[in-house]
């Protein structure tokens, strides 16, 4: 995932809007309930100095000792608010709870469907602050920052067409020096929203090269690079040190501008009420002791609210930063796809090919999409849709895989290999994926630091036969008799396995499954050649009776697959070339449009063959064909 390149940029108040239909987050009926709540308690809190003035009004002007009813209308009013304020703290409470707790099951779901596409962009460290720092990021503006925003209209309105009310001289005045608050806060806030974003991809850097070298040790031990790194370290810190007190520093200013106009408002108000009450100014109506004490404890009430909005506004700013990173995670693209869009089968040929068993997938004019990069909006002729399509990554006229069979997929590195077997598998938004569950085995297979059975169990449950069973077909039973626990060897405390260990230890979870479609990214990449041919020919084995897509730069026996795929890139110039041939010079070539995250540009050609090798053909170079 890149950062997201949209020209047509939506706001951040629409896109809340269409995450709150998409996922049923609730978010307007708790933001009116909670607006409601805490204008209710304000008002109340409003009539409540309106008696406290009253009472005092009496005692000090008609020298009278306050009324029952002015002490009773008091104390309900103060106990009022009281018990308004305590609910809407509830309510904010649990709505943020609500919120974050949807948003992290909708992420969770997509991290399970779409990891092996995702790890490979990111850091482990940029996940976990999206995880953490993000969505919370998210709530609180949604849940606290909108509401204090509408209050801080609601209530002002309120108590301005009051004071109007009262006092027509001081209402102009509130009314001149009030906007002059949320103008700097506008200023103010452009100039945070930039710097948090900064702030933000100095601190992911910081954490990722913090993790990287700390999982480096052994190798810059080995080379001795302890100082260098350590000064790449140290700058990146004073990097972040500089972005943070700049982040502050625009805080503080917020802070002192808002405190300022407010010390202001309320000075200028005190003066000319008691200017008035003294009588040395008799602009407007007259005022009274009652009235000018209500006012006076009104507006500070009024201001502090828009003073709490400017202390929240770094909220505003935090969650610009954080829908950069989770509007492509929630796309409503990507989620129109999962319901709908993606088929197995082409419609034009469903009929057909669901009388034919034996057919896993046809996917005639499959696309790839990109969430990432500049929209389109989607013209298809067979339905009329909202959603706006991204761009195409990849693009093939057709592909057909059938039970059994044994495909190879060739080209050079960032071609789309890993691409097309990411959308086959449902890893990335596509038109066309199986419907079955799949096996995916990859360059670096993932060890974590339990035990064997964990390792190979992954919060399934198999027996130990079961497991041994499996082991000893990817041919680790002598490595793990081995191991003075067997199985319940913990394998953080032995060497590390070597690279075909944990290959054939990636294969024995396969075989566990039991599921018949393997997807296998490179699985010998990084192995030397002797170990390579070793394993491969174990996977050959083992994989005989399973449906195999196989990506591979090194050289397999050709009488091995029945079927072979070869994705090449290519210029937009050679594009248009391809374009303007007739469909009968193209003959078995399917198009292929492809840009491989944002590292590839033009597109790619994929040639689709399919025929039975001879039985005594050993090898084809891949990297030639």
């Amino acid at each position: 995932m890149i950062k997201e390149k949209v020209p047509n940029r939506q706001t951040l108040n629409a896109w809340s809007n269409k995450i709150d239909k998409a996922q049923s987050l609730g978010l307007r009926t708790s933001l009116m309930a909670q607006v409601v709540v805490k204008c209710l308690s304000l008002f109340s809190l409003i009539i409540g100095f309106y008696y406290f003035s009253h009472i005092a009004h009496d005692w000090v002007v008609n020298q009278s000792p306050a009324t029952a009813s002015d002490v009773t209308g008091l104390a309900v009013s103060l106990g009022l608010s009281w018990l308004l304020q305590g609910a809407f703290n509830a309510l904010s409470s649990s709505a943020k709870m609500q919120v974050l707790n949807k948003l992290e099951q909708h992420l969770q779901h997509v991290f399970i469907e779409r990891q092996h596409a995702l790890i490979r962009q990111h850091s482990v460290y940029y996940w976990q602050t999206l995880w953490l720092q993000h969505l919370q990021a998210f709530a609180d503006w949604a849940l606290e920052y909108r509401v204090q925003q509408m209050i801080a209209v609601v209530v002002p309105l309120f108590a301005l067409a009051v004071i109007f009310y009262v006092n027509p001289v001081i209402g102009i005045g509130l009314l001149l020096t009030l906007p002059v608050v949320p103008l700097f806060m506008i200023i103010v806030g452009k100039g945070a929203a930039a710097l948090h974003r900064k702030h933000f991809i100095a601190l992911e850097r910081l954490g990722s090269l913090f993790t990287d070298r700390l999982a480096a040790l052994p190798m810059l031990a080995n080379f001795q690079a302890h100082q260098k790194q350590t000064a790449l370290l140290k700058d990146a810190s004073k990097n972040l040190n500089a972005r943070t007190m700049k982040v502050v520093s625009v805080a503080f200013l917020s802070n002192s501008v808002l405190d300022f106009f407010a010390t202001l408002a309320v000075a200028l108000t005190a003066v000319f009420i008691g200017f008035s009450l003294l009588g040395e100014l008799s602009i407007g109506p007259e005022i009274t002791l009652q009235q000018g004490l209500w006012i006076l404890l009104t507006v500070p009430l009024l201001l502090s609210e828009m003073k709490k909005l400017g202390q929240v506004y770094h909220q505003k700013a935090q969650a610009e930063a954080a829908k950069a990173e989770l509007a492509p995670l929630f796309s409503c693209f990507t989620q129109y796809l999962d319901s709908s869009a993606v088929n197995p089968v082409n419609s034009v040929t469903s009929h057909y090919h669901f009388s034919e068993p034996g057919v896993l997938l046809t996917a005639n004019n499959l696309k790839v999409y990109d969430i990432n990069t500049g929209q389109t909006h989607s013209q298809s002729s067979n339905a009329t849709t909202d959603v706006d399509e991204p761009s195409v990554l990849l693009h093939a006229e057709s592909l057909e895989v059938s039970k059994g069979d044994k495909i190879l997929i060739s080209g050079r590195s960032g071609s789309g290999k890993t691409l097309l077997l990411e959308a086959l598998g449902g890893q990335r938004p596509s038109t066309h994926t199986f419907s079955e569950p799949v096996i995916w085995i990859t360059q670096h297979p993932v060890i974590t630091a339990g035990t064997v059975r964990e390792n190979l169990c992954l919060n399934d449950s198999f027996t130990d036969d079961a497991l041994m069973k499996a082991l000893e077909a990817v041919e680790l039973d002598l490595w793990l008799s081995l191991l003075p626990l067997g199985l319940d060897t913990v394998m953080t405390d032995y060497p590390l396995l070597s690279g075909g260990e944990a290959q054939r230890l990636s294969l024995a979870r396969a075989l566990l499954r039991k599921d018949n479609i393997w997807l296998l990214d490179e699985p010998t990449a990084h192995l030397p050649d002797s170990q390579h041919a070793r394993l491969a020919q174990l996977i050959e084995r083992l994989g005989r009776d399973k449906t195999l897509i196989w990506a591979s730069h090194k050289a397999l026996p050709a009488n091995w697959f029945n079927r072979f795929w070869t994705v090449s890139r290519s210029t937009p110039e050679q594009d248009a070339i391809f374009n303007s041939k007739s469909k009968s010079e193209a003959g078995l070539k399917s198009k292929i449009g492809a840009l491989q995250d944002e590292h590839l540009q033009g597109c790619s050609s994929v040639t689709a063959t399919s025929f039975k090798a001879n039985a005594n053909q050993k090898e084809c170079g891949l990297d030639e064909k």
